[in-house]
């Protein structure tokens, strides 16, 4: 038998697979009907162990494993039809956004997150806040001190900013702007620095990563984080030590009277920063295309499979997805002395039959979930 006549017998098989499989389909959604008529769950384990049991000893030895996978991706797919078709929609309250806002921003005038601020508002923006750190950005929204925070979340070359993950478990306050800056660092001195003096470089602990390269080719260079960039570039501004120098944006380096004495010191010439803007209200505007949640997931085998299995019947695309330990707020919740809960980014818009379902089940089914937002990439 040649190769030709081999594929022809599998397109039968599977012809055959695909016509059994849509009827087994439309069985478990007689058996969805049924179970909501008598009040049944929809997911009973002892009759699928016997089902896995059965499979797993009915085939040759070497195929055992392979067949329960196969039919335990059928029965998870199932399952998800069943979910869909018992779902009954709950509305989900929001706010509208503020015409004319006031931003919390860490830092000072000059830095990569207020220009993020002007790109998610611009004249719409009544006027920014300036905050030492995150947790006091994050803090000034929970309090009402301002409509929206914003802060940065994730770079393309350094990664997540843990600190945003942490105080997103911290604080309830939710998601309702995604922005990307691109970011191109100088090395800046006061006017007139020599660069042969140069020992001590400041900057944001992002920033340096960031330029690593740059700084181990120049083994001399201290280095010395601060809270931001902005302030670092303000701290040798009014200096009088010859000997320091910032790691900042140009239009920063400017704004402080700064010289830049190294340009594109960047190790990533495509480097982008992506900035969140937090509220304390749930905003869901009519155009969101992604959606942000977190939630923690059972200790049983299968349990993160299972779940986004979900999204891939629903046909949504995930886009990110990080662990975090569990926040301390949740602490009730522990079972082991590293539980952590998932942050999951996905393409959506909760406006949609399906999506809406799916986060309703996931709000039911696990013990920890929360809803961070459903908004507007701005790229």
């Amino acid at each position: 038998m040649n190769l030709d006549q081999l594929r022809a017998d599998i397109d039968k098989i599977d012809s055959q697979l695909l016509e059994l499989f849509v009827k087994r389909m439309r069985l478990c959604q007689q058996v969805a009907d049924y179970k909501m008529q008598n009040n049944l769950p929809v997911f009973q384990s002892k009759r699928e162990k016997e089902i896995l049991d059965k499979i797993g000893s009915g085939v040759p030895d070497d195929l055992s494993n392979s067949a329960r996978l196969l039919f335990s991706e059928i029965m998870n797919i199932s399952k998800c039809l069943q979910k869909n078709k018992l779902t009954q929609l709950e509305a989900v309250e929001a706010a509208e956004p503020v015409k004319k806002p006031v931003v919390a921003c860490p830092g000072i005038k000059g830095s990569y997150c207020e220009q993020s601020v002007y790109k998610a508002f611009g004249d719409k923006l009544d006027h920014i806040e300036y905050f030492p750190s995150f947790d006091d950005v994050f803090e000034a929204v929970d309090k009402g001190e301002a409509d929206y925070g914003m802060v940065a979340l994730e770079n393309s070359t350094a990664g997540g900013v843990s600190d945003t993950y942490d105080l997103m478990g911290k604080y309830d306050l939710h998601i309702v702007k995604r922005v990307s800056i691109p970011i191109n660092h100088v090395l800046a001195m006061k006017k007139g620095g020599d660069l042969s003096k140069l020992t001590t470089v400041l900057s944001h602990e992002q920033a340096l990563h960031q330029c690593a390269g740059f700084i181990k080719a120049n083994p001399s260079f201290k280095t010395k984080e601060m809270l931001n960039t902005s302030i670092a570039a303000k701290t040798v501004a009014d200096s009088d030590d010859e000997t320091i120098g910032c790691i900042c944006s140009e239009g920063c380096a400017k704004l402080y009277g700064l010289e830049p004495v190294k340009r594109n010191i960047v190790d990533n010439t495509d480097n982008f920063t992506r900035f969140i803007c937090i509220s304390k209200k749930l905003e869901l505007p009519e155009d969101g295309d992604v959606i942000s949640i977190c939630l923690s997931l059972p200790h049983t085998t299968g349990s993160l499979y299972r779940t986004l299995t979900q999204f891939a019947v629903e046909g949504l695309n995930i886009l990110k997805i990080e662990s975090k330990p569990l926040p301390s707020q949740a602490a009730e919740l522990r079972e082991e002395n590293f539980d952590v809960i998932f942050y999951m980014d996905f393409e959506g818009n909760i406006h949609s039959e399906n999506v809406a379902k799916l986060l309703q089940n996931l709000q039911k089914d696990m013990k920890y979930y929360k809803l961070l937002g459903n908004y507007k990439d701005m790229p």
